[in-house]
Parts: C-alpha cells; sequence; structure tokens
C-alpha cells in the first residue's frame, strides 16, 4: 500500500513538472515574439524617421543648387536653404560645407557649437573619401546649446558635374529625439531599450542614463556576437546586465539602412512573476500534500503494524491452550506433522516425542475442586515449559490432564534427561494430593523416538509414547519409561531402558 501510494506520489510529481515546464517555455516563447515585435515598432520608426531626414538633406542640396541662389540676400539665401526645418524641434542645426570645409550657408547656431573649418570631422571627411557613401550618420556628441547636449550630425556628400567631391550637406539632430520615441513605447519597469550602432558605440537608452550615451558596449554580454555581420538580423537571449545586476530577455533587430541595432530587455522576473507565483503555489500544495502523505503513510503502516500484531496475536490465542498457555491440540498436532516432514525430507533427522498424564487428577478434582485442578495443570505446565526450553522444541496440552513434549534432534538419551528435569520440577513445587500414595502431585511420562525401521507415521510416533506412558501408569506412576517395540518388532539387540524419578 505504501510502495502505491510512493508511486503515484512520483507519477503526480513528474507530471506537475512537466507541465510547469511546459507553461515556462510558453511564457518565454510568447515573451520573446514580444519584446521582439516591440523592438520592431521601434526599429520602423527609426528608419522611417530617418528616410524623412535623409530626404530633407536631399531637399536642402538640391536648394543648394538652385540658380537663383548666389543672387539672394544672406538671409533669404538662409530662408531659401533652410527654410521651415530650423524650426523643427529636434533638429538643432543645417548647412551646407564647400569642398573646403568651409561653412557655406548654416544655421546661425553653427558658429558657437561647431566654430572653424570643417574637414578633419568624420561627418565631412567620411562623404568626402567615400564616393559611394550615402547617408553617413556621426557618433554622438557633445555640444552645448544654452545646456550640454548630446547630438548627431547627419551629413550627404555633394558633387560637381564632373562627380568630384563640392561639400556636404549636413544637420545636426538632438539625440533627445530616440529618447522621446523610446519613452512613448510601453514598457515595464524594470525594462530597457537601448540603441547601438554596429561597432558598439551607444547612442540611447530608456530608462536614461547620460553616462550610456557614446560610450563603448564592450563588456555588455553577448552582443559583439549579436552585432556581427554574420549573425542574424534579428533574435534573442537572456543575459544580467552589468549596469543593474537586472537578469533580462534581451531581443534585437538590426536597422540596416543606418547600421544601428535596437535592443529591448525585459526583466525576467517580471516576465515570469506570474509563473513564479504559481510555482511556489505547486510547491506548497506539494509539500503540504507530501506532509499530510507522509502522516497518511505513518498511520496506514502504524495500523497495518498493530492489525499486524493483532493478527498475530489472535493466531497465537488460537494455537494457544487458553489455561496452561501451551500450544493447544491442533497446533500441537501441526508440530508434529512439520517433524515428521522434515524426518521425510533429511534422513539425518530425528526427534522424540514425551507424553505425560497427571496422576490421580480426577481424584485431585474431586477432592480440591475444579479451580484447584485447573492450577495444578497451571503448575504442570510451568513445569514442562521449563524444562522443554529450546527454541526448536515444542510443548502443547494435548487434552484434559495430558501434556505432549516435541523434541527436536533428541535422541533417548536426551529425552529421559528432559522427562527427568519435568519430574523434578513438579516434585519441587510440592503440590499436596491427600489421595496420591504419594501425597503430593505428580505425573507419569512416556518417551518414544522416531524409529525409522518401526514408525510409519507420526501418530505411531505418539502411539508409542502413549504405550510407554501406560506402562510407567503400570509400574507405579511418577515416573519416566522410554517405549519398548515388542519383541517381533525390534532389532537385534534392542533392550528396554527405564528411569525412575
Amino acid at each position: 500500500m505504501t510502495l502505491i501510494i510512493c508511486v503515484l506520489a512520483l507519477m503526480a510529481a513528474v507530471i506537475t513538472a512537466l507541465v510547469l515546464y511546459q507553461s515556462y517555455k510558453q511564457i518565454e516563447r510568447s515573451s520573446i515574439n514580444h519584446a521582439l515585435n516591440v523592438a520592431r515598432i521601434a526599429q520602423r520608426s527609426i528608419s522611417r524617421n530617418m528616410e524623412l531626414l535623409s530626404l530633407a538633406l536631399d531637399s536642402l542640396a538640391w536648394r543648394y543648387r538652385h540658380t537663383r541662389l548666389h543672387s539672394m540676400p544672406a538671409q533669404q539665401q538662409l530662408e531659401f536653404l533652410l527654410g521651415e526645418k530650423v524650426e523643427a524641434s529636434y533638429i538643432a542645426a543645417q548647412g551646407i560645407v564647400n569642398a573646403e570645409g568651409e561653412l557655406v550657408v548654416g544655421s546661425p547656431v553653427l558658429g558657437e557649437i561647431m566654430p572653424g573649418l570643417f574637414s578633419g570631422r568624420d561627418f565631412f571627411d567620411v562623404p568626402r573619401n567615400d564616393a559611394g557613401a550615402t547617408l553617413y550618420v556621426s557618433p554622438p556628441l557633445s555640444v552645448r546649446i544654452e545646456r550640454r547636449v548630446h547630438v548627431i550630425v547627419l551629413s550627404k556628400r555633394l558633387v560637381e558635374v564632373d562627380g568630384s567631391f563640392a561639400g556636404i550637406a549636413f544637420m545636426v539632430l538632438y539625440l533627445d529625439y530616440f529618447r522621446q520615441l523610446f519613452e512613448g513605447l510601453s514598457l515595464d519597469k524594470h525594462a530597457v531599450i537601448s540603441l547601438y550602432s554596429m561597432n558598439g558605440v551607444a547612442y540611447m537608452r530608456q530608462p536614461y542614463d547620460e553616462a550610456f550615451i557614446g560610450s563603448q558596449a564592450g563588456h555588455l554580454p553577448h552582443l559583439h556576437t549579436m552585432l556581427s555581420p554574420d549573425s542574424p538580423a534579428e533574435g534573442s537571449y537572456f543575459a544580467r546586465s552589468p549596469q543593474d545586476e537586472v537578469q533580462r530577455l534581451y531581443a534585437y533587430v538590426r536597422i540596416p539602412q543606418n547600421r544601428w541595432v535596437v535592443f529591448i530587455g525585459w526583466a525576467k522576473r517580471e516576465l515570469f512573476g506570474e509563473w513564479t507565483r504559481m510555482l511556489y503555489a505547486v510547491v506548497f500544495l506539494m509539500a503540504a500534500f507530501s506532509i499530510a502523505g507522509i502522516y497518511l503513510i505513518s498511520r496506514l503502516r502504524d495500523e497495518f503494524f498493530r492489525r499486524s500484531k493483532l493478527d498475530q496475536q489472535l493466531e497465537e490465542q488460537a494455537r494457544t491452550d487458553k489455561l496452561t498457555g501451551l500450544l493447544n491440540r491442533r497446533a500441537l498436532d501441526e508440530s508434529l506433522q512439520g517433524a515428521w516432514h522434515k524426518a521425510q525430507r533429511n534422513e539425518m533427522a530425528r526427534f522424540a516425542v514425551l507424553f505425560a498424564d497427571v496422576d490421580f487428577f480426577k481424584l485431585y478434582n474431586d477432592t480440591y475442586g475444579h479451580k484447584a485442578g485447573d492450577y495444578a495443570l497451571v503448575a504442570v505446565a510451568r513445569c514442562i515449559r521449563g524444562a522443554v526450553a529450546r527454541h526448536c522444541d515444542r510443548s502443547g496440552r494435548y487434552g484434559g490432564e495430558e501434556f505432549v513434549a516435541l523434541l527436536d534432534e533428541a535422541d533417548a538419551e536426551g529425552a529421559l534427561h528432559v522427562a527427568k528435569q519435568i519430574l523434578a520440577a513438579l516434585q519441587a513445587q510440592k503440590i499436596p494430593h491427600e489421595r496420591s500414595p504419594f501425597g503430593r502431585l505428580t505425573i507419569s511420562i512416556g518417551i518414544a523416538c522416531l524409529d525409522r525401521s518401526v514408525h510409519r507415521s507420526v501418530e505411531e510416533v505418539v502411539k508409542a509414547a502413549d504405550q510407554a506412558l501406560y506402562q510407567a501408569k503400570r509400574e507405579g506412576r511418577n515416573r519416566a519409561r522410554l517405549f519398548q517395540a515388542p519383541a517381533e518388532m525390534a532389532p537385534a539387540g534392542w533392550q528396554f531402558s527405564s528411569a525412575n524419578s
């Protein structure tokens, strides 16, 4: 029963673990898909706006080549070139730079934030040196416009009619543009969204961290692998952030036109919060059920042992004579049959039977009463039990005042010795019997040992012991006699043996 309960409990635990694992993987897949979708939204928004800004630079370059530009006054040139874009909230400045790196026309603020020649600056040198360059995006720059802010410069190459380098059209873009974009996305409390270039330069992070802008992301796990040109255009992984030590699910999507990567990081404890609470609830319930099961098994085991002990006691009672505590007739017959079968299986096995009867017991009952007679039988049983002390021996009440003892692996000499001990023990009791010639309670004992040439069943051995008992009775009682086979049955040289009390 206990084994069945344990097997069922183990099966329930395995099934529960599988269900929890499947639900965990389902949450993981859903979280990855959700993070990738948010990253795709940010990627498409950035791509669309960068395309618009690239078109704005193309428009600036076209207006710069307009035939009427050089005949306009300086203020009119500025308005014609820059138009309403100067007022755009996320564009700090715009301008045209000639092939020598000199500012031809541009926003007035450029004199403060970028004084001097533009040659030597990356957003000028890259378009000049790379004829195939389209839109160039500079690393983050820190400039001061009323306050210190981070910006990036977008530039495009201008060419002469013959295809030679003619300068650049550029604009200065506040990085707050990306910050406002990221803040508009619905993120969890511990979620992060970041923008990196393909060479690992950090452009923006939400929650905003000014020290993060322009840093090199060499310390971030998996980032260099994700930024590798051979890696997939989008993907996900789990990692612990070195900045706040939070375990997150990171999903990334590339912006191929601008060589940027958008990262979304969802806090793992937020993603699996409900699952973790469910896990704790299941573990608590399983622990409670386990404790209850252990308690139930313990109670069942105790009840089983109690019932087993009770059954054993009942079996012993069914095999025990209530008055004397010795084996009853049924149990005694079973023991005799067991000894006989053992002797049949093993030719070397042997046993002896003692058949005892209380002398003048009817007169004892008539003189002292049946209650005293019961006490006398108990005393006789105690003497027999004390003498038949080996674990392999058995003794029982055969019926009325008759007793039988089975001595395993005993010969005639050993059986006579046990019989003498019984007679001596009863004599030491000194139980009065005024109607006995001995003046005290006595017994007579007949002894028979297994003889394979004479006995054909255990009943014959018992019968032989009974005959020896009656021989002891005829000789005067209060003695033990060994069975003597008739002359025609006895082998040559067998002599009768006897022992007086």
